[in-house]
């Protein structure tokens, strides 16, 4: 099957498939990830001139954390053997960077998501909307007829089973 992004914005991707122009929207990624899309990312503002805990313990209080640092921390149990909570805090970090908004490993991970997770409001921030939106911008970018390989960033799994659950009710075309 071919696909091919059509007339996509960071709201909407629209693909083209079986001759088909199909629309996934925030609506369909909540659908399949029941992930929150109605907070308000503003609403979770941090004092970026305090220090973070987390950097300052385990990474060297570095100004940018590259995901492969964090990766790397996480890996090598930086916290130790009887630091449950700060092991938590890392696993939720690793879950956010390496399943919901997956990306190269060179990204900087922004300071607001150490924040998140060191205040314990990670669960109520809208980590659909951010995962969305990096998954429309990946798609419009990089799914073009000619493309043979791409790196989707997002949450690239979202989208896949949508595909797989709307394909059996696309009409059959011989190719």
């Amino acid at each position: 099957m071919s696909l091919e992004t059509k007339k996509s914005t960071a709201n909407a991707i629209v693909i083209r498939a079986k001759g088909t122009n199909l629309h996934f929207g925030p609506r369909e990624f909540v659908m399949v990830t029941g992930l929150n899309c109605v907070s308000n990312k503003d609403d979770f503002l941090f004092d970026e001139d305090l220090p973070s805990r987390l950097i300052e313990d385990y990474l060297g209080g570095a100004k940018y954390i590259q995901k492969r640092e964090l990766f790397a921390a996480f890996s090598g149990k930086l916290w130790g053997k009887d630091n449950d909570e700060d092991a938590v805090k890392f696993a939720n970090l690793y879950f956010i960077h390496a399943f919901l908004l997956s990306a190269v490993d060179t990204i900087v991970i922004p300071r607001l998501h150490f924040d998140l997770v060191e205040s314990d409001r990670y669960s109520d921030y809208p980590w659909g909307s951010v995962a969305f939106e990096e998954l429309a911008k990946s798609l419009n970018r990089k799914l073009k007829p000619k493309g043979k390989f791409y790196m989707l960033h997002g949450m690239p799994l979202a989208i896949q089973i949508w595909l797989y659950d709307i394909s059996t009710i696309l009409p059959i075309v011989n190719l």
